[in-house]
């Protein structure tokens, strides 16, 4: 479990099964992340997320334990860097959860797990996460075409993490 001012980040539980179809499912969540994805699709890859935990985490609201969303690190698609991915419900969009959360799981990364470098990977029209990215300390990389999209990969070594202004 992580913790944050506002949050509690703890590994997804079976009872989270419908929140995270209402994400999975959301078209605003959806917009960057190669659009909504159906229940089944859902049931089946948090099925495996169960099985498998790894590094994965529900963020829930302190005060009240409303789902807020979830937060990742896994293996990046270059298959060598590990990447931090997240995705929150609209409602806490522009709150600060974000970057809190992330901001968190960047600690996390670097001080207990022992990473050096995280990678994040978002498209290039995604200005909110793009900016969320900056602020936390992440610098731009290179660019790439993929998922019919250009996205930017931001890279993030031990060290140099930090909310900025």
């Amino acid at each position: 479990m992580l913790e944050t001012a506002r949050c509690v980040l703890t590994p997804p539980v079976a009872g989270d099964l419908k929140s995270v179809q209402t994400l999975y499912g959301n078209e605003k969540v959806r917009a960057f992340l190669g659009g909504v994805r159906s229940s089944e699709e859902v049931e089946r890859a948090f099925t495996e997320m169960l099985s498998a935990p790894g590094h994965r985490w529900a963020i829930r609201r302190r005060e009240d334990h409303a789902f807020v969303g979830m937060v990742s690190l896994d293996p990046h698609h270059d298959g060598e860097a590990t990447e931090i991915s997240f995705q929150l419900l609209p409602e806490f969009w522009g709150s600060g959860f974000a970057a809190e959360t992330v901001g968190e799981v960047i600690r996390h990364a670097f001080d207990e797990i022992g990473l050096g470098q995280l990678l994040a990977e978002t498209q290039a029209a995604n200005t909110a996460s793009r900016r969320l990215l900056v602020r936390l300390g992440m610098k731009e990389w290179k660019r790439v075409e993929r998922f019919g999209a250009e996205q930017v990969i931001y890279t993030l070594e031990k060290g140099r993490a930090g909310v900025q202004g």
